[in-house]
């Protein structure tokens, strides 16, 4: 049988994301510092930037980075419930509508549309947490034009939505790449204790590898000969 030599290139896909509400926009811009101005948002591209650098920290053993893929991963998950859980309750307002009144959804006719660059998955979570926010915004928008809610209580419902994301882009925001290995922790070298210091305890299970985000990258080989051989030292 004759052999064959495939020369493959990497799969591509273009990914965008719509945005149908000015709320979701300005979610997805942040806001830039200015003089004696109120202070910076960032917003998703940086969310998606830190993201990044999590993913590339983690690939190079570093214990902190599955840390905060961790921390990011529960804190996402739990903002994607609170968004849904609010999405069902701005649905529900519609019931109150008397018969005969049937309302299409609610849709811009020129929506902003932003091209996705992310390598690193659970970032996209947080792109989904925006459309889940984006969908609420257009209910509570609707629901408002239509008068079952009121102005206020509709502004009231945009802030607590908008603030669910603006508090998961904060904490991305504290993350800080500590520059070290495992092997580093688990020798316990003097930039190890300086690391722990600044950013904090590291629990066992995340050191060991034995605890890591559904999004995070394999462990590398030495990586794996690091933490098994921690694992045996015990």
């Amino acid at each position: 049988m004759s052999d064959y030599t495939f020369n493959m290139g990497p799969l591509r896909s273009a990914i965008h994301i719509q945005l149908h509400t000015h709320n979701a926009t300005r979610l997805w811009t942040g806001r830039r510092a200015t003089e004696n101005g109120p202070a910076p948002i960032i917003g998703m591209p940086r969310f998606i930037e830190i993201l990044n650098q999590i993913r590339i920290a983690s690939e190079h053993d570093d214990p902190y980075a599955d840390l905060w893929m961790l921390r990011i991963e529960e804190k996402l998950a739990q903002s994607r419930k609170i968004m849904q859980m609010m999405l069902e309750q701005a649905k529900a307002l519609f019931n109150e509508l008397p018969e005969g009144i049937d309302i299409e959804s609610c849709l811009n006719v020129q929506p902003a549309r932003f091209p996705l660059f992310i390598n690193a998955p659970l970032a996209y979570q947080g792109v989904y947490l925006l459309t889940d926010f984006d969908q609420l915004a257009r209910q509570l928008l609707l629901a408002s034009h239509i008068a079952v809610l009121s102005r206020r209580d509709m502004h009231h419902w945009l802030n607590r939505g908008a603030s669910v994301i603006r508090s998961a882009f904060s904490l991305a925001q504290k993350y800080q790449i500590s520059g070290l290995k495992r092997r580093d922790f688990i020798d316990d070298t003097p930039q190890a204790r300086a690391v722990i210091t600044r950013c904090g305890p590291l629990p066992e299970a995340v050191l060991s590898g034995k605890l890591r985000s559904s999004y995070s990258p394999p462990l590398s080989s030495a990586a794996q000969n690091t933490t098994s051989g921690a694992t045996h030292d015990e």
